[in-house]
């Protein structure tokens, strides 16, 4: 257990009229005690009530900004006592709202205890009413350590919240899904045993996640956990019938929701591919559709659509149970077109294929061996300075109209990379258009978004690149203006980034580790 003194010190300083930020006014908080609610689309400019803020032992991260109202200390396991020294702008007055409530003033020196996942709050106000609260959250002892490298020479980041979680964790470290800022701050978190798989945004202040599983049917009971932040609830979503697989959540506009099964199928005849023989047992890739009841609505089977023997490019054989399970295909994302139609990416055909959703029939097919069991369509990848994706994740409809997927390059010599691609049906072709490239191929996992706002994300996965960073956001040349490393080990399945009006900051600081 560490123990540390902690001392608030609060005076003022000069600072110019002109600069005052601009901000909410003081509302009451449910405990009766004064709440400040800062826009958090619009922050105040950088010249801000409080002139300086630090800790000892520290260090305080990110370094102090008086626009920057969120922050870190890495705590140790039980009580930690913390040294807390601010100084205000003219004017203005300080008090802590937590984990102890002071009386608002000037200078003050105050000594607290403060355990992990705590916050220190502290209030600063103006002398007509005006205030802003600075938050400073305890973090864990074994929460992975976030090291944030921005490239301001290329570009800054744009206002948002980055969504993810070490889904593989790194030795004496803790698993969590987390959402950051664009400083690498967690504004949010909750502790996941085994690691946190597929955080993603389903609605405003709506979250879900899964705990990271072992393969294909080994957890019957796995669940998607989704957290409604207001008021804080929580509900789950499973596979019916079948263990549900972590690779996918995707909401339907009829509030169903999609997700995977690898049912296992025994008996397959898989003659033909490699040295397989006429009994395989086979992980089936299955699409559920369940309702908000978990009603089962819809499914499709791959196996009723996929020939393995002319389909499959990997089999990766695994031992389940003594028995050896054949993964030919191994679907790993969902996204629906405008007609409610599901494009999937799997992963062990190096394929993106598009399910008519009235039929269950593939109608096109990018990528992979150039056979397909329904007669697909054949999208064939033009211009593309690696000729084609291999091992591929989250693929992903571009309101522009084109496609942007992850390419993994497993087993490549490439690196991997986020791609893009003009998909022309009429031409049965897709042409690549753009890319970013890693610093070297991807064992597995990874992702790659772009946003309306022009930012594109890059998920990593488990890379095999030197000193790979989890994620980064990169320009619109693919060249990085922000990295983000979780310390050796750590890695996540994917990073989504979200606008900063879709979470509200009160709301993420609020519920921060819950149970």
């Amino acid at each position: 257990m560490r123990l540390v003194t902690v001392t608030v010190t609060v005076s003022t300083v000069s600072a110019l009229a002109a600069c005052a930020p601009t901000i909410a006014p003081i509302q009451d908080a449910p405990d009766g005690g004064p709440k400040v609610v800062v826009d958090a689309a619009a922050p105040p400019p950088p010249m801000g009530l409080l002139a300086s803020l630090s800790l000892s032992p520290g260090p305080l991260t990110p370094a102090f900004s008086a626009n920057v109202y969120d922050y870190t200390v890495q705590c140790a396991a039980g009580t930690n006592n913390v040294s807390v020294t601010m100084q205000t702008t003219a004017g203005a007055v300080a008090s802590l709202l937590s984990p102890l409530v002071s009386q608002a003033a000037e200078t003050q020196s105050v000594s607290l205890s403060i355990e992990e996942d705590a916050a220190i709050v502290v209030n600063v106000a103006s002398g007509d009413g005006q205030s802003v609260q600075y938050w400073v959250r305890c973090l864990p002892h074994d929460f992975p350590p976030i090291t944030v490298t921005p490239h301001p020479s290329v570009a800054t980041a744009t206002p948002g919240y980055y969504l993810t979680g070490n889904g593989v964790v790194g030795q004496g470290n803790g698993g969590f899904a987390m959402i950051l800022d664009t400083n690498g701050t967690p504004v949010w978190y909750r502790r996941v045993t085994g690691g946190a798989f597929n955080l993603e945004l389903i609605d405003d202040d709506v979250v879900a996640f899964i705990p990271t599983l072992g393969p294909f049917g080994d957890n019957p009971t796995a669940q998607y956990e989704i957290d409604v932040l207001n008021p804080w609830q929580t509900e789950t979503v499973e596979a019916v019938g079948s263990p549900t697989d972590e690779h996918e959540l995707t909401m339907m506009p009829n509030g169903d929701r999609l997700v995977f099964s690898y049912p296992l199928v025994s008996g397959v005849d898989l003659t033909g591919l490699g040295d397989l023989g006429p009994d395989a047992t086979v992980a089936d890739c299955e699409i559920q559709e369940i309702d908000a009841n978990n009603n089962l609505v819809w499914s499709w089977h791959g196996l009723d659509h996929i020939d393995p023997i002319f389909e499959s490019t990997d089999q990766d054989p695994t031992q389940l149970a003594g028995v050896t399970v054949i993964d030919p295909i191994h679907c790993n994302s969902i996204a629906l077109d405008t007609d409610g139609n599901l494009m999937v990416s799997a992963r062990n055909l190096d394929a993106v294929f598009l399910i008519d959703k009235t039929t269950s029939l593939i109608t096109w097919k990018m990528g992979g061996t150039g056979y397909s069991k329904d007669s697909a369509q054949e999208v064939t990848i033009e211009n593309d300075p690696l000729q084609a994706f291999h091992h591929q994740h989250d693929a992903r409809f571009v309101p522009d109209g084109t496609i942007s997927l992850f390419d993994d390059q497993t087993n490549q010599p490439a690196s991997a990379r986020g791609v893009i691609y003009a998909i022309d049906l009429g031409a049965s072709t897709a042409t690549f258009l753009w890319q970013a490239n890693g610093t070297g191929n991807t064992v597995a996992m990874g992702s790659f978004r772009t946003y309306a706002d022009g930012s594109r994300v890059v998920g990593w996965g488990i890379s095999m690149g030197p000193s790979s960073p989890v994620f980064s956001e990169v320009d619109a040349n693919g060249v990085s203006i922000l990295d983000v490393s979780l310390g050796a080990g750590n890695w996540a399945y994917r990073t989504v980034k979200v606008t900063l009006d879709e979470l509200d900051i009160d709301l993420l600081r609020a519920t921060t580790a819950n149970p």
